[in-house]
This record gives structure tokens, sequence and C-alpha cells, in this order.
């Protein structure tokens, strides 16, 4: 449990602050603000894995002959791009799914057949790795058949292959507010334009997991979390990867990113415990908030502010915080912390990551303990995950 810290990232002596707080609550963590005006080339400070998220501006990176990415199951990617020869084994088990719909539970369908939509014919196009997430949440069995049920469970052994697409020249192509860079190690990316960028570095990654080059339009919208409305604006250029046999602690790990608009009717108070869950406990779950321009996509605010509330003691939640929000502000949500968006479109992003299972719903304990002086979601008091404060905090 702790304070909310809040910056604007024009705000010099206020983000430099941040940023010694914040390294010394992250060790290993390097947190820098980033302009590029006209070319320029991008790399790490320490020979890490530096990734970079713009909040303002526009320009161009230059991607090259033999770029390989898991984008394109939003919009689909410039003719350049060629989607890889789907594996045998991956459309087996594509296969036996799209064929034993009917054995998947109701639940299960749902980020089941989201994974399907990625395959046509020969090829398999996009990152499903956040359909997995949701799939993890469904109560098991998934399937009412072994077989399927082994099925479901290989896809969380197979997605880190699939999905890619090849480009065949080099060119430069536009990026926007929302989009995620990375650069790892020696590498440098090219880059032109006016933008500005928040980035973090874990010096001790020397190779980054993921491409290069994520842009909010070629990512699929993913109902769920803040926003699990039919027609949402959630997209994630960076989420959780599953252990992989060797892999300790968190595995790969070390940061995630989703691009989500709140609206306050679809956003649940929560909260992430202040110790590490799973067997090999881990890195209890910081939470950022890099606030975004709506306009940028042309999403309407119906004239609403968008704001934070945060519950900086949950044994008493009569206690409580709400600081407005802007584009341009970043915000520092410490573990243990309550929390809630509201009416804000905005880059989410967790250290060591989205874990799984790894958040609890409080709207039900803030309206018994507040009397209905403090604010909460009326409309989530039935929320899954729901556990007793005091017995998580035990």
């Amino acid at each position: 449990m702790g304070q909310v810290r809040v910056v604007h990232m024009d705000d010099e002596t206020p983000f430099a602050e941040m940023r010694e707080f914040f390294q010394a609550d992250n060790p290993g963590l390097r947190l820098t603000r980033v302009d590029v005006d006209g070319p320029c080339e991008l790399r790490s400070e320490r020979g890490g894995m530096r990734v970079l998220w713009i909040f303002r501006g526009q320009g161009e990176v230059l991607v090259p002959r033999g770029y390989r990415t898991q984008e394109g199951d939003g919009q689909r990617l410039p003719a350049e791009y060629e989607p890889d020869p789907v594996d045998p084994a991956w459309a087996d088990i594509l296969g036996r799914l799209q064929a034993s719909r009917t054995e998947i539970s109701p639940a299960a369908r749902v980020p089941v057949d989201a994974i399907l939509r990625r395959w046509h014919g020969d090829v398999f196009v996009g990152d499903c790795a956040g359909e997995l997430w949701k799939l993890d949440h469904v109560a098991r069995p998934w399937a009412s058949d072994a077989d399927i049920e082994a099925s479901l469970r290989a896809l969380f052994l197979r997605y880190r292959r699939d999905g890619y697409s090849t480009k065949r020249c080099d060119s430069f192509e536009p990026l926007r507010e929302g989009d995620q860079l990375i650069v790892s190690g020696e590498e440098t990316l090219r880059v032109r334009g006016q933008f500005a960028c928040l980035a973090m570095e874990n010096v001790g990654r020397r190779t980054s997991h993921v491409s290069a080059v994520r842009r909010l339009r070629f990512l699929a919208d993913t109902a769920g979390g803040c926003n699990p409305d039919f027609d949402p604006f959630r997209r994630l250029p960076l989420t959780w990867f599953y252990n992989h046999s060797g892999e300790t602690d968190d595995g790969l790990n070390w940061v995630n990113s989703h691009v989500v608009n709140i609206p306050q009717e679809t956003s649940p108070a929560h909260f992430h415990p202040p110790k590490g869950i799973g067997a090999s406990g881990g890195i209890p779950q910081r939470e950022m908030y890099l606030t975004l321009d709506p306009q940028a996509y042309q999403l309407n605010t119906w004239g609403r502010s968008a704001s934070l509330l945060a519950f900086p003691d949950l044994r008493d939640l009569r206690r409580y915080e709400q600081h407005p929000l802007e584009p341009g502000m970043f915000i520092y949500i410490p573990p243990g912390t309550g929390h809630r968006g509201l009416d804000v479109f905005v880059n989410v992003l967790t250290i060591p990551g989205f874990k799984p299972h790894n958040e609890y719903y409080m709207d039900r304990d803030i309206r018994d303990a507040g009397g209905g002086q403090v604010p909460f979601n009326e409309n989530l008091l039935g929320a899954k995950n729901y556990e007793r404060i005091e017995d998580l905090l035990e």
C-alpha cells in the first residue's frame, strides 16, 4: 500500500523526482523521456531492453526487409508484408478446435473464437496472447472432451511461434500516439518526425521477446479488463507471456502495455496484492498510467473529464483521492493500492506485467465501508475474483 504519484511529462523537475523514485522502487529499471525532432536513431542507454511509448506527436520508423511481426490482426499490414505460412502443428490444433466448437464451454468459446478468426486458410496472423490470458481466467474444464481440453492447453505451448508476417522491402512507416518501439542491446531504430516518448529500460535484459515495432492500428481490439463492451478501444502492444520450460519467477515478463479507453460504467475499483503471487512469487505488480489524447483516435469523450480514483489504505476505504487527468500525465500506482480510472484514454503499463489472477475487485467493499459516501461502481458489485480484502492482506 502506498501513495499514488502524479506528474506531467512536460514538467521537468517533478518528472526527475518521479524518475528517481521509480528507479529506487524498481532496481534494474531506468525511466526516461525521449523527444524526437527530425531524423535520429533510437538505442538503449545501458545495452538493455528499452521500450518506448509515444504519448504525443507523430513520425516514421524505418522497418527493414526481413523484419517479422505479429501485428496484422487489426487493420491489415501493408502490401509489403507477407504472412508466414501456418505451421502444420499449429494448423492441426486450430482445425481440431474449429471442428469441435460445440464441445467447448460457452465462456471458453469467446477467446477461442477470437483466436480462430486470425486463421485464414494457410496463414495465421496476429498475437493471441491476450486471448490466452482470457482463456486462463475461464473456469475449467474448458471442454467436455478430454482431447479438446488437451488441444486448448496446447495453445499455451505454441502461440509464441505463430502469427508472424515478414516485410519484403525497406521502407519508412508511420508512427503515432500510443505506438510502441523497442531497442535492445546494440540494436538501433531509425526514426524521423516530431514525437515524445516515455522510455523504460531493463538493464539486465539484452534481447527482446517481442517485435521492435507495435502500431495500435494493426492490433485487434480485445474486449475485457476495464472495457468489456462489445466494441471497445483496447489494444495490447505488449501482454503477458506464459512461462515455458526453464523460465523462472515471472518468466520473460518485466513490463506490459495495454492501450484502453476506460469509461466509468465498466471500470472496476481494484488492487494488486502487495506480495507477488504464484508458486515462485515474482514481483508485486506496479501499475502506471500514461494518459493519451482521445482525439488522436477520434474517441468521443461526451464532455466528460478524465480522472483516477485512488484508495491508499485498503484497511480504510472511507479514505480516497481523486486526481484529475489530462493528456501527457504519468501516474505511478504502488502494489496494494486501490484504484479506478474514470473516462480516461490511457496506456496502462505494469511491472512485471498483467500477471494472471492478480487483480482483486473491491467495489462491494467500498460500498459497505463508505455507506454510500465513497464512489463505487454499482454495475460491478458482482465482479469475478472477489475475495475479502482482509483475507488478502493477512
